[in-house]
């Protein structure tokens, strides 16, 4: 079963592949965990901003607006500490003068632009901060970003779980084939994070007739339906991993992937 996700151009390549190569000289695999985490924070940046014949005008509507914003914000335990307003940009305003036979350009007013950025470790918010920012006419949702109190935390227990398969693989592959290794191996890995924000794709599904116009004594013309975008996450592909954490959690949150690279060099002398 697929679904209309048929829809959407398909460049899938798989992202992992487990396996190993052995010769008579050394032994090399690669070991990848992957980690569904739910974020610890949640960062929502919205953008506003105010047109108004003066500068003074213009600020001072913005900062009204922002103002009672944020006093909404407080009523849902959100507090000003967790509030920040980026100040972006302050431009002038042109329009045309269509009065006479020439079109000519003159100075409007101004537009100051702003930016509200909102911490919150309580996804529900989310939806009350974006129905109270349209009490204020705040109406562009900038992005959310998901946020991680401690990867280092994260790391050592997803290190920990490398190491103990790492550890099976070696013993199994050496068993296998009837190998000793010799010395100290070498090693290298990273650790991968896949924030949502990256991993949202789209789609339009939809068939639709062909019509053949022409022109007659009259014109016919073809007036196109709206078709809808559909916008789904797709996080990374879980196919690969020697160990998969919270693999069946349908909540999206941060993605991370530990991949951990090991050589050995077999003992030649037997």
């Amino acid at each position: 079963m697929s679904g209309n996700v048929v829809y959407r151009d398909n460049n899938y390549t798989p992202i992992n592949k487990i396996g190993f190569v052995l010769t008579d000289n050394a032994l090399t695999f690669k070991v990848s965990i992957m980690i569904n985490k739910k974020a610890d924070h949640y960062m929502i940046s919205l953008g506003l901003n105010e047109e108004a014949t003066t500068v003074e005008e213009c600020n001072s509507s913005i900062n009204k607006r922002i103002s009672g914003f944020v006093e909404k914000l407080s009523k849902l335990g959100i507090k000003e500490k967790d509030i920040y307003v980026d100040f972006i940009s302050q431009t002038k305003i042109y329009d045309f003068n269509l009065e006479t036979n020439k079109a000519q350009q003159f100075e409007k007013g101004y537009e100051i632009k702003k930016n509200i950025i909102i911490s919150t470790s309580i996804l529900k918010n989310i939806d009350s901060i974006i129905e109270s920012a349209s009490l204020f006419k705040i109406y562009d949702i900038i992005k959310i970003d998901y946020l991680t109190n401690d990867t280092s935390e994260l790391y050592t227990s997803l290190l920990d779980d490398a190491l103990k398969i790492a550890a099976s693989k070696k013993e199994k592959y050496l068993t296998s084939f009837n190998k000793k290794t010799v010395g100290n191996p070498t090693a290298s890995g990273e650790l991968l994070a896949y924030t949502p924000e990256n991993q949202y794709k789209n789609y339009k599904a939809y068939e639709s007739s062909d019509v053949e116009s022409y022109y007659g004594n009259s014109t016919y013309a073809r007036k196109i339906a709206r078709k809808n975008n559909t916008f789904y996450y797709d996080g990374i592909s879980q196919t690969g991993m020697d160990k998969i954490i919270n693999g069946n959690s349908p909540e999206v949150g941060v993605q991370y992937v530990l991949t951990l690279n090991i050589s050995y060099k077999i003992d030649t002398s037997l």
